[in-house]
């Protein structure tokens, strides 16, 4: 199933006009499109870029509920960051590894942190 009509069951789009059984989508779904694919490379999911497409639908100015996302989504990246440097630091310390078994390995027994 394509991505575009997966939309489309999601309400993310609306049904496309039809001629002689095509789809033809107009500049507005495609722009449309562009939003959701670039809420999702933010990192929202698609009931969160449902919350959005749905308020600004609505007429509610894009900032607000924009900045709502935002601002719960942005601990969660902070999240990802804590955890993504702390795998960091433990590959940097593995790549410097000299154990001759895992047993014996300071790496695997939990006094690093990374």
């Amino acid at each position: 199933m394509s991505t575009v009509r997966f939309y489309e069951r999601r309400g993310l789009l609306p049904e496309p006009e039809r001629v002689s059984g095509q789809r033809r989508y107009t500049t507005t779904v495609v722009h449309r499109i562009r939003i959701i694919a670039t809420a999702k490379q933010a990192g929202f999911s698609l009931d969160e870029v449902g919350v959005l497409l749905a308020s600004t639908d609505l007429g509610v100015p894009a900032h607000e509920q924009l900045r709502a996302l935002a601002a719960r989504k942005l601990p969660e990246v902070d999240g990802l960051i804590q955890r993504a440097q702390a795998m960091r630091g433990w590959l940097i310390a593995a790549s410097a590894c000299g154990c001759d078994t895992l047993d014996s390995c300071a790496l695997f027994d939990g006094s690093i942190d990374g």
